[in-house]
């Protein structure tokens, strides 16, 4: 009994190094599909913008260049300091980018280091606050991109200005 103990290890370890470089691999080929896969969805959104007559009702595209430009907007006032607020209470954006498809602002938070768009599905709240945004994982989201929230309520858009 006491060799079988001794060997079930040793037989775990060998079947380990054999599994690992296959899991390795397997987990390099979901990550090169998902950035092609992002990669098709910012050409998909670059070409919407250029023919937006061709693309008309992608209403996750239209979101997303929605977010985009109101994001962009921001960052280029330079409002200082951190701050929260519905994007149809920003005078400064033009009236058409104020609200989503659906007629729903997004809730702007702007920190020191990005701005953070949540645009609420359903219910939206009666406030939009920095803590708003603070459970939300947005430092996995790359710069300028859109993501579902795992959940069927809210997207969300993050615009890193200075690069980060």
């Amino acid at each position: 009994m006491i060799r079988i103990g001794i060997l079930f290890p040793a037989s775990a370890s060998i079947l380990l190094c054999v599994i690992m470089p296959v899991c390795d691999r397997i987990d390099s080929s979901m990550n090169r599909g998902l950035e092609e896969e992002k990669s098709y969805t910012r050409h998909a959104m670059k070409y919407h913008r250029q023919h937006p007559e061709k693309r008309r009702g992608d209403e996750v595209l239209e979101t997303w260049s929605t977010a985009d430009y109101v994001a962009q907007a921001v960052a280029s006032k330079r409002i200082s300091g951190d701050w929260a607020r519905f994007s149809d209470q920003l005078q400064f954006l033009r009236s058409e980018i104020r609200r989503n498809t659906s007629g729903r602002p997004f809730c702007v938070v702007q920190t020191s280091d990005s701005i953070v768009e949540v645009d609420y599905l359903l219910n939206v709240p009666t406030s939009c606050t920095q803590q708003s945004t603070e459970a939300l994982d947005t430092a996995r989201i790359k710069s300028g991109d859109m993501e579902f929230s795992g959940q069927s309520n809210y997207w969300i858009y993050v615009l890193r200005p200075s690069g980060k």
